[in-house]
């Protein structure tokens, strides 16, 4: 067990830092429009598409 952390200690640091970041940012952001910063994008989005709908006008 020793020389297997020693061997490849590294490497499993690295995999576990890479998927807690990609948990973390999944858990925040999101994968749909039901998160906050989704609900928050599409409100920007329709925010300016009122605004250039009513310069148009």
């Amino acid at each position: 067990m020793k020389e297997i952390f020693q061997e490849y200690g590294g490497i499993l640091i690295t995999v576990v830092a890479i998927l807690s970041i990609i948990l973390v940012v999944t858990a925040v952001i999101g994968s749909d429009s039901n998160s906050v910063i989704g609900r928050a994008f599409g409100d920007l989005i329709s925010g300016f598409l009122a605004q250039a709908n009513s310069s148009i006008k």
